[in-house]
């Protein structure tokens, strides 16, 4: 982080890259993956409630304000009455009946 913030001193499109370098990480990662490990994460620090604190705080930050929580609670409500939007952009040959 110290050579990133030396950086900074000479150069004004550091955050621009960092953000894009992340987006471009986030955007190449499975979507299985990332849920999957998003899942792990959630389960390993559960009762943790620090830890639990610093992941609603990073995924503020990487989202531009949502909490991890209602991000997850917008894709319950998605997959129970999925919008225009989700229906348009999710392959329904791909769900699976289930309970919910």
């Amino acid at each position: 982080m110290n050579k990133l913030e030396s950086f900074e001193k000479n150069s004004c499109n550091v955050p621009i890259i960092f953000a894009e370098m992340f987006k471009d990480e986030i955007n190449a990662n499975e979507e299985d993956r990332l849920y999957n490990g998003i899942k792990r994460i959630i389960r390993k620090y559960s009762e943790d409630r620090n830890s639990i604190s610093a992941i609603n705080e990073f995924t503020r930050v990487i989202s531009g304000g949502a909490s991890l929580e209602e991000i997850l609670q917008i894709t319950i409500d998605e997959i129970e009455n999925p919008t225009l939007v989700t229906e348009i952009t999710v392959d329904e040959n791909c769900q699976k009946n289930v309970d919910i």
